[in-house]
């Protein structure tokens, strides 16, 4: 694994833009702040979980009273829809949190106890002033070119971690 430094995010942008072009293995980011101009889809993601839990709070209710299990309450129609509304926008709550709790834990591949970048030094400052940038490939020679590139970009640091 190689893990490169950076000053700045435009550094590690353009780093990764050149790496990239190369397809040399997957790179990682580590970042103080999520890059500008990243959009993620996680917000969409919950979006849609939470609209379908809202619409099938809502069916569920109205299958159960309309066609399931009809009771006639003072001449009211067996789907009285206002009485639905807070169960359903609950569900839809509901559905929209665990889609971003179990999206978050897919996006930041978690579980993961552990990883040999966490033992480098550089990696401890990923979270307060470090724009860095990880490359894993097993094959020696895509290393080497990934050093080169690397090296050119000039990053303020340059490690190569065993895996």
């Amino acid at each position: 694994m190689i893990l490169g430094s950076f000053a700045s995010e435009k550094e590690l942008m353009r780093a990764v833009d050149a790496l990239r072009s190369k397809e040399l293995g997957p790179v990682e980011t580590y970042t103080p702040s999520p890059p500008e101009g990243e959009h993620f889809i996680l917000k969409l993601v919950m979006l849609i979980a939470g609209l379908l839990g809202t619409a099938a709070g809502f069916g569920m209710q109205a299958y159960a009273t309309g066609i399931s299990y009809p009771i006639d309450i003072g001449g009211r129609p067996n789907v009285f829809w206002p009485a639905y509304i807070p169960f359903a926008v609950e569900t839809g709550f509901l559905a929209a949190m665990l889609a971003g709790f179990i999206g978050f834990l897919i996006v930041n591949c978690l579980p993961t106890l552990y990883d040999p970048i966490d033992e480098s030094d550089s990696f401890r400052r990923a979270s307060l002033d470090a724009w860095l940038l990880a490359v894993r490939t097993g094959d020696p020679d895509r290393a080497q070119r990934v050093m080169d590139i690397l090296r050119r970009l000039e990053p303020v640091r340059l490690e190569e971690l065993a895996s």
